[in-house]
């Protein structure tokens, strides 16, 4: 016989399958088309269960949003290490960025709902806690390996809050370049990845 779930089990299944409901539905509907019961019918629970672990669709979105930002950081990890060399670290996981931004689902709702319905400054903050503190580990190790060379250090001043103001900018490029491809679609995955590179190697030479 089977052990008996834990309630943290449980509970970890049920926030998953309507989780999942809700990005399917998301995705394929919109956000504002997409009711609470549609997402629990489709994960076949009740909207009760739904309440249980969420105030409603907004604070739902808010999760599906992390869920996507966990899937591409699965992804970049199973890229495995490019080495030591941090701007090569960054140069792989833009790319990575970039390319799952020409999933017209992913595109969607990271790029185009999320900032809608959650409010710029929330959207921002889910996106920096995922990913700003390990750009400005990357940003402060490029720097020490360009010390002195230029523009990496020169142009953007020393210390701790000018690595996160840089960091800040890469990651702003890169959400820019994102929507580029969202709008335009797989094809423009390489150019868009080329264009990083070049503002990566003009920063970091």
């Amino acid at each position: 016989m089977s052990p008996r779930r834990t309630n943290a089990e449980r509970t970890e299944t049920t926030r998953s399958q309507l989780t999942r409901a809700a990005r399917e539905l998301f995705s394929e509907r919109g956000y504002a088309s997409t009711t609470i019961a549609e997402i629990a019918e489709r994960a076949g629970l009740t909207t009760g269960a739904l309440y249980h672990h969420w105030a409603g669709k907004e604070a739902l979105l808010a999760d599906v949003v992390h869920d996507l930002h966990r899937q591409l950081a699965v992804r970049i990890r199973s890229l495995g290490r490019v080495g030591d060399e941090p701007v090569a670290q960054l140069l792989c996981s833009g790319r990575e960025f970039l390319a799952f931004c020409a999933d017209p689902a992913v595109a969607r709702l990271l790029l185009l709902e999320a900032p809608a319905v959650l409010g710029y400054e929330r959207w921002r903050q889910i996106d920096e806690q995922w990913w700003l503190s390990t750009t400005i580990r990357l940003v402060e190790r490029a720097r020490a390996t360009t010390a002195g060379t230029g523009l990496g250090v020169e142009c953007t001043g020393a210390g701790a809050e000018s690595s996160r103001r840089l960091a800040l900018a890469l990651l702003g490029a890169l959400t820019y370049l994102g929507h580029e491809v969202a709008m335009k679609g797989r094809p423009t995955v390489a150019g868009a990845g080329r264009t990083y590179e070049v503002l990566l190697n003009s920063l970091f030479p």
